[in-house]
Formats: structure tokens, sequence, C-alpha cells
């Protein structure tokens, strides 16, 4: 594996543990992370005895959402600009989608923004139940754009709505009880116990079994997306530097209520 500036890898075996570390800032998304997330599981697919990844946050969470200092330049960027940005954005959530690995998110602390995406576009995720969840978009005018689809594949319509249109924070017991997470737990160690006893099963089972099975899930599940998905980094770019989003996220910097 090369070295990367805002990862860390560790593998043991037939599992690798990919670790977003970026812990000064609670490990959230800039652009130099959403590359090196893409080139990382572009490279672990040549990899045949990998089978399983772990995502997990170094630090106090495991990802807070956009780092504002990327944000704060991109809502100067042009929307041509944009556009090549929020591609490389729907491009990373991609890559852990339709992966060939078995892809698991162990969660703690924050989950912000993208955060979510990386939950929702891995096939398992459990999480420690204090651990605070948002869809916090909306408060700075922004749209839930990237993360959608794969939000989708878990959650229902109905919840989703709800928690994008309050932005409110959830816990991990909600997560789990929205169908976010798999399974939240009451401490770290029954997660990290649990976590093992997953992994094993799944060690345990036919790998070309579970490659074509995730395969067909997913192609199953996608389809009432698929269609829309090319269109969303698109629709991110507009709203990115849209006046109500210019103004939202002003407002958050300044620490003020948004004028709207």
């Amino acid at each position: 594996m090369e070295n990367y500036l805002t990862l860390k890898t560790e593998i043991n075996e037939y599992v690798i543990t990919l670790w977003l570390a970026r812990p000064d800032v609670h490990n959230a998304l800039n652009d130099t992370m959403i590359r090196e997330i893409s080139t990382f599981f572009t490279q672990i697919e040549e990899n045949d005895k990998i089978r399983i990844i772990v995502i997990r946050g170094l630090g106090k969470s495991f990802c807070s959402g956009a780092d504002l200092l990327w944000m704060k330049k991109s809502f100067t960027l042009s929307e041509e600009e944009n556009l090549k940005e929020s591609l490389e954005l729907s491009d990373m959530f991609g890559h852990i989608f339709k992966s060939s690995k078995v892809v698991i998110a162990a969660v703690h602390g924050n989950v912000f923004g993208g955060g979510n995406g990386i939950v929702a576009a891995s096939d398992l995720s459990y999480c420690v139940a204090d651990s605070k969840f948002s869809l916090s978009e909306t408060r700075i005018g922004m749209a839930a754009a990237s993360i959608t689809p794969y939000l989708l594949q878990k959650m229902r319509a109905s919840d989703l709505k709800e928690l994008i249109f309050t932005a409110r924070n959830f816990t991990g017991e909600e997560a789990a009880n929205y169908n976010l997470i798999n399974q939240s737990f009451s401490t770290p160690e029954k997660m990290e116990s649990h976590l093992n006893e997953q992994i094993n099963l799944i060690l345990s089972n036919g790998r070309n079994a579970i490659v074509e099975s995730k395969k067909l899930i997913n192609q199953l599940t996608e389809l009432a997306v698929s269609e829309k998905i090319e269109q969303i980094p698109n629709l991110l770019a507009k709203i990115r530097i849209s006046p109500e989003a210019q103004e939202g996220f002003s407002a958050f910097l300044e620490k003020r209520k948004p004028r709207w």
C-alpha cells in the first residue's frame, strides 16, 4: 500500500483496516482524503487475499463530515470547478459501495454529513450507542446530495426526509432503529466483540459466493436510484454556488442565524 496523507492501513491476514486519519479535525473529509479513499479502494481490488475492509476513525470521531477549510474554498469556486469536486465525492462513495470486498464501518463519536455516506455505502455497520449522527447540510443551505442514494438503500424515505429536513442530531441507537446502522452497542468493547464474531463468520463462508451475492443484492437494490445518480454531482455543484448556500455557510462561520 502507498503512503497516504489522510489515511492509515493495517492488514491482518484477510482483513484490512482503513483508518480515517485526521483526528485533529474529527476525520473531516477534504479533497485529499476523498481522493485517497478512492485510490485505496481502487488498489485494494487488485489484492485477491483481502476479503474484508473495516473502516474506522482515529481519535474521538468516525467522520465529522466536510472539512470547514475545504468547504470554505469550495464556496469560492465556479460551478465547473465545483462539479469536478462533486464528481470526485460521488466517485468515492461509489468505490466503497461497489467494492468486491465486504466493507464494514465500525463507528464511534461524531458521524456528520458525508460520514453518513461512508456508513451507508458500506455493506455492514456497527456503532457505539452514544455516537452522534446528523444529516445537517440543510442548516447551511446545502443538500445531502451525494450521500442520498446510499442512504436510501438502507432507510425508509420518510425517515430520511425527517432527518434531512430537521437536520437534528440522533444517537447510534436511533441510527440502528432507522436501519442506517446494523446494530448499536452500549460499550466499545461489546461492539468489538460482535465485529470480530461477524468477521470470523464471513471468513468461514465461500469467498466467491459472498462476492456474487453482494453484486446481485447491490444490482437489485440500486435500480431505483441508478438512473438519477449521474445527475447528483451537477445538482451539488449548482447548490454550492447558490445564494442560499453562500448565505448559510457565511452564517455558520460567523456564528449567526442565516438570513432566509
